[in-house]
């Protein structure tokens, strides 16, 4: 008799706050091990939608999160999209904009700084801190049983 919880399963308990979330986030540049879980009593289901921000796959940055890994309540995924141009007179984006500014200014993305993968190691935990929740950034790296409790995870 099997008596380990299914990694396949959505809700791996019975108050349904805590979610296996490799079974919920559909994006292909994310991926996540079996067992990592999202805490949240309001929708924890919804960690891709609410946690994982600025997420555009053809930019190609990664997310990544090992296996066994506790994710609590509010903490942020940054993704690189989120950067603005820094080699250009300006860092305003005014290409997202659309209308006349697009059709002069140079597509966006392709001028974004790239700062790699967002990796989040095997048995690692991103902690809430008050009065921010934990954020990670791409590039900086997060390794194996590291805590992010920090409003700047790479600080």
């Amino acid at each position: 008799m099997n008596r380990l919880p299914d990694p396949n399963t959505v809700f791996p308990n019975e108050y349904h706050t805590s979610c296996f979330i490799k079974n919920v986030v559909k994006a292909p540049n994310i991926s996540i091990g079996d067992y990592t879980y999202y805490d949240d009593a309001e929708d924890p289901a919804g960690f891709e939608k609410n946690n994982v921000l600025f997420n555009y796959p053809e930019f190609g940055d990664r997310l990544i999160i090992g296996k066994f890994c506790a994710i609590a309540s509010g903490v942020r995924f940054i993704m690189g999209p989120a950067n603005h141009r820094i080699s250009s007179v300006t860092t305003y984006p005014f290409h997202v904009f659309g209308g006349a500014w697009a059709e002069r200014t140079p597509p966006h993305m392709d001028q974004l700084p790239r700062k790699g993968d967002t990796v989040i190691g095997n048995d690692g935990r991103c902690g809430s801190d008050f009065p921010e929740p934990a954020r990670a950034d791409p590039g900086v790296p997060h390794g194996r049983e590291r805590t992010r409790n920090s409003p700047a995870a790479n600080a």
